[in-house]
């Protein structure tokens, strides 16, 4: 059955989240990010509202660097962190790493941090993608 909501997961990223616009894929990653919201310190915190600003375009390349290295640092050596989801949402757009990829990682770590599941996730993608379609 977590195979099947997994599957679906990857299908609504591929196929709908895929073609958006990079700001769109990043206003996905950071409400998947407000998830460890109440889990966060204050760096953690700092990090989330950067990736609010990202969402935004008003960030310098160098800020969300600057974070990421802090974040990574703190990581522990085993596990997923609440950092790890924030690290994700705030990496480069690149060929490699696409920002549409990175917000369906930033999922992952969500997951891993046993705090929603692929098919609340998928849920809440759909429903972020309706407010885009009424936005237009």
């Amino acid at each position: 059955m977590e195979q099947d909501h997994e599957k679906q997961y990857w299908e609504v990223f591929e196929t709908k989240v895929r073609p958006l616009t990079e700001r769109q894929q990043r206003i996905i990653a950071y409400k998947f990010c407000l998830l460890v919201e109440n889990d966060l310190d204050d760096l953690g915190k700092g990090a989330l509202k950067l990736l609010e600003q990202l969402t935004a375009d008003h960030v310098s390349v160098q800020d969300c660097e600057s974070y990421r290295e802090q974040l990574q640092n703190k990581l522990p050596d085993e596990g997923t962190s609440p950092y790890s989801p924030l690290i994700w949402a705030l990496m480069p757009h690149t060929d490699s790493y696409p920002a549409w990829y990175s917000a369906a990682i930033v999922g992952f770590n969500i997951i891993d941090l046993k705090i929603s599941t692929f098919a609340e996730l998928t849920h809440l993608t759909e429903e972020i993608l309706s407010t885009f379609l009424t936005m237009m």
